[in-house]
């Protein structure tokens, strides 16, 4: 079946940092009764009452397609859609871009490039629905952090901008270089105006909204997602073969991974594992409170037992030598070919795997429940940031441009079931993509060689769980989220939009290739506790001093 993606790689993982991770991810839908704004070069700290002032008032859409499987209005739960409309609706009659002239626009892309204008039909046609032309450069995703530091240092940056929040926290002092060169949107957005104007945009969850706030200002566009960082997967078709059972617990995964690892037939039991069994263990996302004093994640029992048992997992040979020998391996294509059961990725990854593997017989990957620590113990699942790209837009532009651009950006909002969201994400019925008999749409060969994912980076969109060309996939994921989300980390700071102080963070790789180390043999276990105490003297307890003033000011602790 084809994969109708949008191409937005599973890789934030890797590439979140630590501090980040915890930091900006503990935005929460709920906003009220917290501190005012607390800003500064050295990283700031927003409390929800100041906050509700620069951002839209939440309004859920109501003109779009109704889903099959209720979500939930905090993102926990994706809404599902189990087929496409027979007829999409058209959401945006008004004109878009009325000014005359052309958008500049920097978006990165993970896929060949395509064709430029004027010879792409898929831009030709966007272009004239949007009533004036956007003119893209694309930059390569896997080098896009060169870009986005040569365009900031230049200060010429286009009309519009987007920048993932993985590559926004590998950038020095972005909150000063942000406001300098974005326009403020909380005069166009702000309250009601969003909902008025561009009702597409008010359909983004505040707490979406809240990650675009950068010294203090409103400055992003947020591209929302679902609040799970990464999931366990399995090579189902295998473990049906050889009539094993999901694991519900860590026990019972060491079971199972010895009972299907044979390296003689070239099959080890996983192909990456690391955050899944420190969820298990109960390790919060960053920091929980003990005893009334914040403790960071690094110094809980929770991650030093994590670490044990991993350790053990490679001790036995059951990861697969490619991730033993570089723990940035394409894990991927290890499931892909059948040498591994097992391996940890983002919700996004289950999809994009299918549609990579559609053509190998047989090929079944399945999602596995949180696993608990022991029968009748409870996970924490790590809670992650309500955004995770931003597009953001010229501050120089005149105020109709600016207008201009974030009707663009309203029109690239426009959710599933409808006429734009098919021109967004592959083009033209008939030119670009058909329709087939299960109703799946899919792309022609024009459509595989022009359509890319471009226009859905001027802005974001609502979530929305319809892989039904994946039988069952659907139904599945509604299934695993509701499972999942009871078992969120409830973060001391869920509610407050925290921008971490750049130097916080300058120790965030060094210490993750430290307990790796300690997976493959090259540190003792042992090492762990004088790693972390190295760790609290470098940033730990500065860390912790910045996090519980924020904490007591926001009457969290």
């Amino acid at each position: 079946m084809g994969d109708t993606s949008s191409n937005v790689p599973s890789i934030r993982l890797q590439r979140r940092g630590l501090f980040q991770a915890g930091a900006a991810g503990a935005v929460a839908a709920s906003l009220a009764g917290c501190a005012a704004l607390d800003e500064g070069p050295e990283g700031t700290a927003a409390g929800s009452d100041e906050l509700a002032d620069l951002l839209p008032t939440y309004t859920p859409y109501e003109g779009g397609v109704e889903p099959d499987l209720p979500g939930q209005p905090d993102g926990t739960v994706t809404p599902g859609y189990l087929a496409r409309p027979a007829e999409p609706v058209q959401v945006v009659t008004e004109p878009v871009m009325t000014t005359g002239e052309d958008i500049t626009a920097i978006t990165p892309l993970w896929n060949p490039t395509p064709p430029g204008l004027p010879d792409n039909s898929y831009f030709t046609s966007v272009n004239e629905i949007l009533g004036g032309t956007v003119v893209f450069t694309i930059a390569d995703g896997n080098n896009y952090l060169d870009k986005i530091t040569t365009t900031l240092a230049s200060g010429d940056v286009p009309d519009m901008f987007q920048i993932p929040g993985w590559e926004i926290v590998n950038l020095s002092d972005f909150g000063e270089a942000a406001n300098e060169l974005f326009a403020d949107l909380s005069p166009y957005l702000a309250g009601d105006k969003a909902a008025k104007d561009y009702p597409l945009l008010a359909s983004y969850p505040t707490a979406a909204w809240a990650m675009g706030v950068f010294g203090g200002k409103l400055l992003g566009i947020p591209w929302e997602r679902s609040p799970y960082t990464n999931a366990l997967f399995a090579r189902q078709d295998i473990l049906d073969e050889l009539g094993v059972e999901h694991p519900t617990n860590l026990d019972e995964l060491l079971a199972v991974a010895e009972e299907v690892n044979d390296p003689s037939k070239n099959r080890w039991a996983f192909a990456s594992i690391d955050q899944t069994v420190q969820e298990a263990m109960g390790v919060p996302t960053l920091w929980k409170v003990e005893d009334g004093k914040l403790v960071h994640k690094f110094e809980t029992e929770a991650f030093a037992a994590a670490i044990e048992f991993t350790r053990t997992v490679f001790e036995k040979g059951l990861v697969h030598p490619d991730y033993v020998a570089d723990r940035q391996t394409n894990a991927k294509e290890i499931i892909g070919s059948g040498q591994a059961v097992f391996f940890e990725d983002g919700i996004g990854a289950w999809a994009e795997m299918f549609g990579t593997y559609r053509n190998v017989e047989g090929f079944n990957l399945q999602i596995v429940d949180p696993l608990a620590r022991e029968a009748g113990s409870e996970p924490t699942i790590w809670r992650d940031d309500p955004a995770g790209m931003f597009c953001f837009i010229k501050k120089d532009l005149s105020e109709e441009r600016i207008k201009e651009c974030l009707r663009v950006a309203n029109w690239c909002s426009a959710p599933y079931g409808t006429v734009e969201y098919d021109l967004v994400a592959d083009g033209v019925e008939g030119v670009h993509f058909t329709v087939d008999a299960e109703g799946v749409p899919q792309r022609t060969e024009l459509g595989h060689t022009e359509v890319a994912p471009t226009y859905m980076f001027l802005s974001g969109r609502s979530n929305a769980n319809n892989r039904f060309q994946y039988p069952g996939m659907v139904e599945r994921l509604h299934e695993w989220e509701t499972n999942a989300a009871p078992a969120l980390d409830p973060s001391p700071f869920q509610g407050l939009r925290i921008e971490m102080p750049s130097d916080l963070s300058a120790e965030n790789e060094p210490m993750k290739e430290a307990h790796h180390e300690i997976y493959r043999g090259q540190r003792d276990v042992a090492a762990w506790t004088q790693i972390v105490e190295d760790w609290r003297a470098k940033v730990g307890d500065s860390a912790r001093e910045y996090y519980t003033k924020i904490a007591e000011d926001n009457d969290r602790l």
